[in-house]
């Protein structure tokens, strides 16, 4: 039989079923997430935030983890290609988590295509603004190990936000940053800095990435990653106080900067109106009753989504890849039945 079709179909297969399924579970799981966990939106973030990555990028990898590892035994591909019941070998299983590596690089780029990357800066006002952010920085310590992360644009419109998958940048629009007194300023920075030190960028990009690729991940998983990003930015708000900044002060850069932004993947301030009262709100209380470590540890996160994802790698390989070898025998059945 001719099978050179399985590789695509059997990628269509986990793009248009597998993933719908595993997002009808994640949001019953999300659903029933809630309803225990009632102490409020910033308790559960890490556990929610693995539910709504995991249920796209984890079946994923383990297709894929699965597919090379029925190579390893090493296949003939034209024997595969053109009669697989002959065939001594086989590298279609390899040609699938191409196809399915193709996809998920297809989807990563279509989510990406709105964000831009901002300008930097180098006019003297743009350069006497870098000065003051590195004299402030440099004069915390709590967020000193900032020196050096700066970037500061022009760029009409932009605020203030954190860029880089690994190496994290703040970027400071100028003119932002020039309405701000050096206490709201600080607390803005202080908020970045949580951002920076948890890896974020890289956290809310693999976050886009598992709804992008997921065809029910927009209707049913966006408004609870919203949820999530908006809870994630008051905790970060909260890890800002707690390391000193003026709670007032603060509040008042977050309205400052909720205003027309460019798309950024981590910004200090959204165009959610009821985040952001959410977020004043908080940070009036905190101004009160100042916060304590209550809720989570918010770089946790990370370490976990990697053992999941390496287990969820090395699983095929030391266990059955009966769900491939389903998968690859129902292509051909129905391929079977399709062209008769």
């Amino acid at each position: 039989m001719n099978e050179a079709v399985f590789p695509v179909l059997g990628a269509a297969f986990i793009f248009l079923v597998v993933l719908p399924a595993s997002a009808l579970l994640a949001r019953a799981a999300l659903v029933l997430l809630e309803a225990v966990e009632a102490r409020g939106p910033l308790h559960g973030l890490n556990a929610r935030y693995l539910i709504l990555t995991g249920s796209s990028i984890l079946p994923v990898g383990w297709f894929l983890s699965a597919g090379l590892h029925q190579v390893e035994g090493g296949r003939s591909v034209v024997g595969c290609l053109l009669s697989h019941d002959a065939a001594s070998r086989c590298f279609e299983p390899g040609y699938f988590s191409v196809a399915l590596s193709i996809g998920v690089a297809v989807f990563w780029a279509c989510s990406l295509r709105e964000q831009h990357r901002t300008r930097s800066s180098t006019s003297p006002r743009a350069l006497a603004m870098r000065h003051r952010l590195e004299k402030l920085a440099s004069e915390s310590s709590e967020f000193g190990d900032l020196v050096g992360r700066f970037r500061v644009t022009e760029s009409v419109g932009f605020a203030l936000g954190t860029e880089g998958l690994f190496r994290r940048r703040v970027v400071v629009g100028v003119s932002y940053a020039e309405e701000l007194a050096d206490d709201a300023l600080i607390g803005a920075l202080a908020h970045e800095w949580e951002h920076v030190r948890s890896f974020d960028p890289l956290r809310y990009g693999a976050l886009q990435l598992a709804l992008a690729m997921n065809p029910l991940g927009a209707a049913l998983l966006a408004q609870p990653a919203a949820r999530w990003i908006g809870a994630r930015e008051a905790h970060c708000d909260r890890e800002a106080v707690i390391r000193g900044a003026a709670p007032l002060a603060l509040a008042d850069a977050i309205v400052r900067a909720a205003r027309p932004t460019h798309r950024f993947a981590v910004a200090l301030a959204t165009h959610d109106t009821t985040w952001l009262r959410f977020r004043v709100n908080l940070l009036i209380a905190f101004a009160e009753a100042p916060p304590t470590h209550c809720c989570h540890r918010g770089s946790a996160v990370l370490p976990v989504a990697l053992v999941l994802l390496l287990a969820t790698l090395l699983l095929p390989h030391g266990t059955s890849t009966a769900a491939l070898d389903a998968l690859h025998l129902g292509t051909e059945q129905a391929l079977a039945y399709f062209s008769h």
